[in-house]
């Protein structure tokens, strides 16, 4: 466990872990105090390191490009070159692209499990304040849909977890459910037994609408808002209702929707 102590203001956050150094990050590059003595220097843009550096002289150039700056002060027994070259060789072999301002080092055998354990207790401090030791993989883009006139006159069928159902997308925000629709009963719960976000949201949807169920049976045509309010209302969502929705011949209405 790593006891921190924490300051925090507009400008800077102002970090003590046990007896083992200080960290600072600066958030107004416009106002680093000077240096006083050696410390690691650390060169953040977003939440990836774009160069490490050991010394009293902050890179105007390199600094210019960032958007925080870490400073840390390490304890007498921690060579900081040699912690500077095991960070930056953690961070090229996660995939960053950090750059090392300082003469390439070589960690001698009988120092290196010294210098592992202090940078991974770094890294464990950098994390905790919003910092990446690996290349973060981008999300790939959230597919888009569009309504069209073509679309609302095709019945699409579900089939999925214990839930079936017959939905037309009949206007832009509007999906009609219609009656005859069978409801997964079965409620997923989280491992520690309590309910989750999503099955709370389908006892709602279903409470709303309790006059036209019967036995998880809908019992009259139900108008719902979204595909993902279909699958949240029928089986408790878990799955891309985009792909599940399919049409007489088995295309996903995904496939007559999507964004292209």
């Amino acid at each position: 466990m790593i006891k921190l102590a924490v300051e925090i203001d507009k400008e800077r956050t102002m970090i003590q872990f046990d007896d083992q150094g200080a960290i600072a990050i600066y958030r107004e590059l416009k106002k680093i105090p000077v240096l006083t003595e050696d410390e690691l220097l650390l060169y953040f843009k977003g939440r990836e390191a774009q160069a490490i550096d050991y010394g009293q002289k902050i890179d105007k150039k390199v600094l210019k490009e960032a958007d925080s700056l870490v400073t840390i002060s390490v304890p007498w027994d921690i060579e900081g070159q040699i912690l500077a070259q095991q960070m930056l060789n953690i961070w090229q072999d996660n995939a960053l692209k950090t750059s090392g301002l300082f003469e390439s080092q070589k960690i001698a055998a009988n120092y290196f499990p010294v210098v592992e354990n202090y940078q991974k207790e770094l890294f464990e401090i950098l994390a905790t304040f919003g910092y990446e030791n690996e290349k973060v993989k981008a999300k790939p883009a959230k597919a888009q849909h569009r309504w069209n006139k073509q679309v609302s006159e095709i019945p699409f069928y579900i089939d999925y977890n214990d839930s079936t159902g017959e939905v037309i997308w009949k206007k832009r925000n509007e999906m009609v459910l219609k009656a005859g629709a069978k409801l997964k009963q079965e409620m997923p719960l989280n491992k520690d037994g309590s309910i989750g976000f999503s099955a709370r949201l389908t006892e709602k949807l279903r409470a709303d609408h309790a006059d036209k169920i019967s036995d998880f049976t809908t019992t009259e045509d139900i108008v719902l808002k979204s595909v993902n309010e279909i699958g949240i209302f029928l089986h408790y969502a878990g799955t891309n209702g985009w792909l599940v929705l399919k049409d007489k011949d088995g295309k996903t209405i995904d496939e007559y929707t999507v964004v292209k």
